[in-house]
């Protein structure tokens, strides 16, 4: 299944969707310089330096990256593996136990809903 572009949680600008979709693209944690050289690879304008790192901070205080030491600088993962994961995670931030009862009770009331939840549960 293809994967969705960051733009459709909603919760990303335009520059901040294009970071995301490197970073999952790259499949592993990633530099600001990595991000800036797949960014500007398809830009007849370059981004600079100093503007991607700002974004990808931004994105750490969002919690969508997580940032860890390396070296003098820093490397940067997402949060999770995909827009979905991270819509996910900031409902269950935002509205703790009162998101899960609603995602609880949209089971009970669907049984196809419920199966491949307890199916997916099963599998974890």
């Amino acid at each position: 299944m293809p994967r969705k572009s960051a733009s459709a949680d909603g919760g990303f600008g335009p520059l901040e969707t294009e970071v995301m979709n490197a970073v999952w693209a790259a499949g592993a944690a990633v530099s600001v310089r990595e991000i800036v050289e797949a960014l500007n690879a398809g830009r007849s304008e370059p981004l600079a330096y100093t503007t991607v790192m700002t974004v990808m901070n931004r994105l750490v205080d969002k919690q969508a990256l997580a940032r860890s030491p390396a070296g003098r600088s820093y490397l940067y993962e997402a949060t999770a593996p995909d827009p979905a994961g991270i819509a996910v995670k900031n409902v269950i931030r935002t509205y703790g136990d009162e998101a899960v009862a609603h995602f609880v009770d949209q089971a009970r009331g669907d049984p196809e809903l419920r199966r491949r939840m307890e199916q997916m549960l099963r599998e974890q």
